[in-house]
């Protein structure tokens, strides 16, 4: 799995990533990059979604058992579910199989917890209600 993820997903995204956003890259070198992009993508969604049982690292099953809870709450449209779902999962299979990764996520947490985060309504002026999340 670890070398699906490097080879058919991870490179595939860094040089699409440093390609598209290089602004001596010609066009056609940037259409080239946005292809290997959606296939890397299309990679990622063909991989199993990560489950408790099929992963073996606590952060991993940390964020399972996150994903699961957001998920839960989210009540946006399907294909935001599905984005959102995508991407916590990237994130998660990440965290299972890419050490030096799972390092900066797990170092990103750690600061985070040493800032002080503002409340959801923080700067909202008036009741707003979200039909979107449910609580």
């Amino acid at each position: 799995m670890q070398l699906y993820m490097i080879h058919t997903i991870k490179t595939p995204i860094i040089f699409a990533i440093d390609t598209i956003f290089n602004p001596n890259a010609s066009k056609l070198d940037k259409l080239k990059a946005a292809s290997k992009l959606y296939k890397a993508f299309q990679a990622i969604s063909k991989m199993p979604e990560p489950t408790l049982e099929n992963t073996t690292h606590p952060n991993a099953h940390n964020l399972i058992i996150l994903r699961d809870w957001l998920l839960g709450k989210c009540n946006l449209s399907y294909e935001r579910m599905g984005l959102i779902r995508h991407l916590i999962n990237f994130a998660i299979i990440i965290v299972q199989f890419d050490p030096p990764w799972r390092w900066i996520i797990d170092s990103l947490r750690e600061e985070s917890l040493k800032l002080t985060w503002v409340p959801r309504d923080y700067d909202r002026t008036g009741a707003v209600k979200y039909e979107w999340w449910k609580e």
